[in-house]
């Protein structure tokens, strides 16, 4: 019984510890969301939804999610790429690791990645690693066919993304260099995390170690069962809802490198106009589990209802070419996170009274026989170190009582 009720103290304080931190976590997370979506920052106008479908990364890895099968361009007059396809803004799709061989007709990046959750990478490989593939391509070679001379990631796992003629034909008449999503997620990232950045990443990354152990505490069986070298480690996947949109917005004449082609604006939007919020509510801890099927559930809706309203951030380094789009109405990420506030709150203060109800019962049923046990302990420490000192008085006494006698002169009778 006293294991027991140690061993559960000690996972208790553990999942105290961790709550603690998601605790304040989700506190900045809260501030965060107030501040990004006052309304003042925000316009309504239309739009029309082009495509949408299901990102996934992996946070530790900040790339692709693992244990997911290729992708596929969808049907439909709006192409949602679902779950099976997992794929970024605009409709570019994983389809091969390096060295393995890609199905796609149409376009081949070969990359690490080209989001990572927060931003679009998308470096020197959208030009100087591009393919044209009508077929099956063998991943990590040129257009001839050969290896690329060049490294793009030295020491990285690299990838293989279709973006399909579907796609290209979409994108054809707006101009696909109209779509700056690069610079878009840079400036909405920016603008979200403007405020206490270093302490929100470090927050952020100390309660997803502590989320996990938890995970370990609550299931020790699942961690003792034999997995595959890939997925020996936790994973950590969040999920994210984009749209590749129309814009119909009265100032869209401003932008002079749009309305030259005569066209309308593109741009990728997201729940609440940067993706990375989205990632604090989908999440997983491996393929096809977790809240990738409610990620799912938001692109299908899109896809179902293209022409619906949407919100311009007016405000910050987002403001201009209509970088940040959010396709539900401003105040609803701060009600969610006020929401999640309140559950980890809740978690956190349950967990932290139970964990101090153990400590209590056990000072109030074991502090008494600890206590004795304790002063048994300092009187037999006390009783041994009488017992040497006693001992080491007899051993030394003997010998000055022998060498007197030899040591005093003798008076022999004159």
């Amino acid at each position: 019984p006293v294991a027991c009720l140690v061993c559960c103290a000690c996972c208790c304080i553990m999942l105290t510890i961790g709550l603690g931190f998601g605790f304040w976590a989700a506190g900045i997370f809260l501030r965060k969301a107030q501040a990004w979506e006052v309304q003042t920052a925000w316009r309504q106008t239309q739009c029309k939804v082009l495509a949408a479908g299901v990102s996934c990364t992996d946070d530790d890895t900040r790339s692709t999610c693992g244990g997911y099968k290729a992708g596929e361009m969808p049907n439909g007059s709006v192409p949602v790429f679902l779950t099976e396809q997992i794929a970024v803004c605009p409709g570019t799709y994983w389809c091969a690791k390096e060295q393995e061989m890609c199905n796609c007709t149409g376009e081949i990046t070969y990359s690490p990645e080209l989001f990572d959750g927060y931003v679009y990478t998308v470096p020197a490989a959208e030009t100087a690693y591009k393919v044209r593939s009508t077929g099956l391509w063998k991943c990590g070679t040129d257009q001839q066919g050969n290896p690329y001379s060049v490294d793009p990631a030295p020491w990285h796992v690299k990838h293989c993304w279709c973006t399909p003629d579907g796609i290209q034909a979409i994108l054809q008449p707006y101009g696909e260099g109209n779509l700056h999503k690069k610079e878009c997620s840079e400036n909405a990232n920016f603008d979200f995390e403007e405020a206490n950045t270093r302490r929100l990443q470090v927050t952020q990354r100390a309660t997803e170690r502590a989320r996990r152990l938890m995970q370990r505490v609550r299931s020790p069986r699942r961690c003792a069962q034999p997995r595959a070298p890939r997925h020996a480690a936790p994973a950590d996947f969040k999920i994210y809802a984009m749209a590749l949109v129309e814009v119909d917005d009265d100032s869209w004449d401003d932008f002079s490198s749009v309305s030259s082609s005569n066209k309308k604006p593109i741009s990728c939007a997201y729940e609440y106009g940067v993706p990375q919020a989205s990632g604090q509510f989908y999440h997983g801890d491996g393929p096809y589990s977790g809240g990738v099927w409610d990620a799912e559930d938001v692109a299908k809706k899109w896809g179902s209802d293209p022409v619906r309203p949407c919100w311009v951030r007016n405000q910050g380094q987002s403001a201009g070419g209509f970088c940040s789009l959010a396709l539900v109405v401003p105040g609803t990420l701060k009600a969610k996170a006020k929401d999640l506030l309140h559950d980890i709150s809740i978690l956190f203060w349950c967990c932290l009274a139970f964990t101090l109800g153990l400590i209590l019962i056990f000072t109030v049923v074991f502090g008494p026989a600890m206590l004795e046990l304790c002063q048994q302990l300092r009187s037999e420490l006390r009783n041994r170190q009488a017992g040497r000192a006693e001992a080491e008085s007899l051993i030394n006494m003997p010998v000055r009582q022998g060498n007197t006698p030899s040591n005093e002169p003798t008076n022999a009778p004159g």
